[in-house]
């Protein structure tokens, strides 16, 4: 780490600048994360709904995979580069906020839906929106902070996702409640099921974020202002992007693989365990939103900040894989967890497992940003990005969830055994993200070398 450090300075000190104050700094971090926290919303709010829809459009578990996982995780991922090579030569903040428009949007229109494609339509508006968020707020954020400071703030943007899920289920969970007991009529659309009237009133409430988004600022807008081309960090040809990634496939390989993996047990899990406790333990959607509402605004973020201040202790003194090795653990807690939660025989004793994997399921959500900027040069980051979280989404929500379903449906053939169906799932997938972060051991900390010097090259020679 110390023969790196000269090299890290350069790399990053034009960053420390580009800002008046550290305020505007926080001041993203703090929008970004709101963003963050209604996307998750938006996107897990199918969770409590597999129910209700199921019954209204007849479908069964197998399709309800699809919709809340492959569907999604499909043309998130389909969409992912190109946005990013958006984001990484153009202005982020109207990128961003173009995305912000278009999933809240997509997530109330599919309140309208009367029919299953229709809200399969709906939910591919949702993926291509979000597609925008976490590569272009890496890539900004990224931007606005020295590298001994950004892991920090980064597992501050990523608690965004573990208080969004715990706020989605906890506000889903008490508009079902309500709505059902209270149905609305609108004129012209007449009476709505509580489901659609959920989607309504969760996607809409989003679009607030678009006026905070106003008061962030582009620091590549302000380099063009003091006279710095923006060529000398930003526009890079996609062959270089491609070249670097060939000549580091085996670490990406790795990281891309490994997170897809290990959130396939995740996805899978947050997605089915809700269905687990009301097919298990006879409790309702609402309640069961209120309970994992609660348990995820909490043990969420903790389980953010606690993996990403782990990773940042390790890495500031000296252990260049500090990140992968939280990675790693986070996989074999997660795997060790899983048995006691889904095997309970009770939901008195399912609730200790359960706030245990609540802490595991987001321990990455910070980590698995830092991995990738890590062994990115900062031009090309936005793009890494979304290679990284499309191949987490196309593994994790696109297989986890459809796998679990198929199970269910037409191995074990009872809606009672999704129980399994999870926690076979999820051993195997923990088992095989364990075996790939480790296989990235001895090539993770070149790869890090490798963006350092590529970007004292670029600077040298813009």
């Amino acid at each position: 780490m110390s023969s790196t450090t000269g090299i890290r300075s350069t790399t990053v000190a034009p960053a420390a600048v580009i800002l008046p104050n550290r305020g505007q700094a926080y001041y993203t971090v703090g929008v970004l994360l709101i963003a963050y926290i209604f996307s998750i919303m938006d996107r897990q709010i199918l969770t409590l709904l597999v129910g209700p829809i199921q019954q209204s459009l007849q479908v069964n578990d197998s399709w309800m995979g699809v919709l809340h996982g492959f569907t999604f995780a499909a043309f998130y991922s389909l969409v992912g580069l190109p946005i990013a090579r958006l984001i990484d030569r153009g202005n982020r903040r109207w990128v961003i906020t173009v995305g912000i428009g278009l999933w809240c949007i997509a997530t109330a229109a599919g309140g309208l839906a009367s029919e299953f494609w229709h809200l399969l339509l709906a939910r591919i508006g949702v993926a291509v929106g979000e597609a925008v968020l976490l590569p272009g707020a890496v890539s900004l954020i990224s931007d606005l902070f020295p590298a001994e400071k950004r892991g920090r703030a980064l597992g501050v943007f990523g608690t965004g996702a573990s208080f969004g899920v715990g706020a989605g289920l906890l506000a889903t969970g008490l508009v079902l409640g309500y709505f059902t007991e209270h149905p609305l009529t609108l004129p012209g659309l007449g009476l709505l099921q509580p489901w659609q009237t959920t989607l309504m009133s969760i996607g809409l409430p989003g679009l607030l974020v678009l006026l905070l988004m106003a008061g962030v600022p582009e620091p590549r807008s302000r380099k063009n202002a003091m006279g710095v081309k923006p060529q000398a960090r930003t526009d890079v040809p996609l062959r270089e992007v491609l070249a670097y990634l060939r000549q580091n496939r085996r670490t990406f390989a790795a990281l891309f693989l490994g997170a897809g993996c290990f959130y396939a047990a995740v996805y899978g899990s947050g997605g089915w365990v809700p269905t687990y406790l009301v097919r298990e333990f006879g409790w309702s959607y609402a309640r069961v939103g209120a309970l994992m509402g609660a348990i995820m605004c909490v043990c969420g973020p903790l389980g953010v900040v606690i993996a990403s201040w782990l990773g940042e202790y390790w890495r500031n003194r000296g252990v260049s894989n500090g990140n992968l090795r939280v990675a790693l653990m986070a996989c074999i807690l997660l795997a060790l967890v899983s048995v006691p939660l889904l095997l309970a025989s009770s939901l008195e004793r399912a609730i200790p497992f359960l706030v245990l994997a609540t802490l595991l399921w987001t321990s990455l959500f910070g980590v698995g940003a830092a991995l990738i900027v890590e062994v990115s040069p900062a031009p090309m980051r936005g793009q890494f990005m979304a290679m990284f979280t499309g191949a987490l989404n196309l593994l994790g929500a696109g297989c986890g969830p459809v796998f679990m379903g198929l199970l269910t449906d037409y191995v074990f053939k009872d809606p009672h055994a999704i129980k399994y169906s999870i926690l076979y799932v999820s051993l195997i997938a923990c088992a095989l993200a364990a075996l790939l972060f480790c296989s990235a051991w001895g090539s993770f900390r070149q790869t890090a070398q490798n963006a350092l010097q590529w970007e004292a090259r670029r600077a040298l020679h813009p």
